[in-house]
């Protein structure tokens, strides 16, 4: 996750209460924490049970499914996760308010110290609902929404989503709750990107997240976006966060699941103020990057450990079976333990970039374009632009 406007502007929103500690400085002391003691943001998926039927859904959520964990299996794992002073927690699903107990959960683990954020689809999100997350202490609630009306219906499987997400966006704020929207890239909505953040900054969302899609689940690669409209799409976001701060709106953009736009932004600014490019270049050295299997954890509903939510075709242990963190910080798994060195392992342009060491591409995706350690297909800088 990179944030453009923080990195183009010294500014943040959601980010500096629930990822920064350190407000005064440009580049926030934990995040070198968080690399040195691996304790890792962690997404754990606690029901697949769904209300809707997204057809790009990673988890490829719907119906009910026997064996999920309980709550008490939850409130163990949450007590290891305070242990290791986690950053973030992340309830997500399926649709986590599909769980009758995610009230206790989110309470349980906020009274642990932990931070805790709702990934959901903000269609069951009333005031009540609402009234609810904020007194169990969530301090963010993030909202898929992939287009305008029309399109984000039709993603999502269902009429009116679109209205009722729009509502419970704004019934989760009224309650004082820190709010944000996900958009997912496609070439089906690429072209409405500009109108959804208005549509954000209007409402005075504090956070628009553009997730570059990663084939997982039912999404593939038949619906993404090419490698010049991913280059002109994050010159837009670029100005757009720019010009969103100078016009007094309170909207930080970021992007997700590409970390080679971190690198794409350093080089563009480099070109007319290099000093600034150094300070962005650092944060980036700190904060962007594929996480993936060490600073990004996920558990599914089943206990299965991931490297990230899009992985679950591969299982680093089971929480049922060892601590998380014995299969988090004791790594016998091959996987994991080379994620964690993973310049050492690039081929292609990856392997020949003089930046592989903050960004290294997004290896599951790569692993779906049928080589783990080769080239993100994603990734639009040129090889001139990257070689060493």
């Amino acid at each position: 996750m990179i944030s453009l406007t923080k990195m183009l502007t010294g500014r943040a929103t959601v980010s500096e209460r629930i990822t920064y500690r350190n407000d005064r400085s440009y580049i926030p002391t934990p995040l070198r924490e968080l690399r040195r003691n691996l304790s890792p943001v962690t997404i754990i998926n606690v029901t697949g049970r769904c209300n809707l039927r997204c057809v790009h859904c990673y988890a490829n959520a719907g119906n009910p499914a026997k064996g999920e964990l309980t709550t008490e299996e939850l409130k163990r794992l949450i007590d290891e996760l305070a242990e290791l002073r986690i950053p973030v927690l992340l309830f997500s699903g399926g649709e986590p308010l599909m769980r009758e107990d995610i009230f206790v959960l989110g309470e349980y683990a906020t009274k642990k110290g932990i931070k805790c954020s709702l990934s959901t689809n903000g269609t069951l999100i009333d005031e009540e609902v609402a009234e609810k997350l904020r007194s169990a202490g969530f301090v963010y609630v993030g909202v898929s929404l992939d287009g305008l009306r029309e399109t984000n219906d039709r993603f999502r499987g269902v009429k009116g989503a679109f209205e009722r997400a729009l509502n419970g966006l704004t019934n989760a704020k009224s309650a004082g709750i820190m709010t944000g929207v996900r958009f997912t890239v496609t070439k089906y909505n690429l072209h409405e990107v500009d109108d959804a953040i208005s549509i954000v900054a209007e409402k005075e969302i504090p956070r628009f997240c553009l997730y570059h899609l990663v084939p997982s689940g039912r999404a593939d690669f038949s619906i993404d976006i090419s490698l010049s409209e991913r280059r002109r799409l994050i010159d837009y976001l670029s100005s757009i966060s720019v010009k969103l701060v100078d016009e007094g709106y309170n909207t930080e953009i970021l992007t997700v699941d590409n970390p080679a736009d971190g690198i794409y932004v350093y080089l563009k600014v480099k070109e007319r103020d290099p000093e600034m490019a150094e300070k962005i270049l650092e944060f980036v050295s700190l904060r962007g990057g594929d996480g993936s299997g060490e600073r990004v954890a996920n558990i599914d509903m089943y206990g299965y450990v991931h490297p990230n939510q899009f992985w679950w075709d591969y299982s680093c242990g089971n929480i049922r079976q060892q601590p998380f963190r014995t299969i988090w910080l004791e790594p016998k798994d091959e996987l994991l333990i080379k994620l964690r060195r993973k310049e050492e392992y690039l081929r292609g342009k990856c392997g020949i970039c003089r930046y592989k060491k903050v960004c290294g591409g997004f290896r599951v995706r790569a692993l779906r374009a049928g080589d783990l350690w080769g080239d993100d297909p994603d990734c639009y800088l040129t090889t001139e632009e990257v070689r060493a």
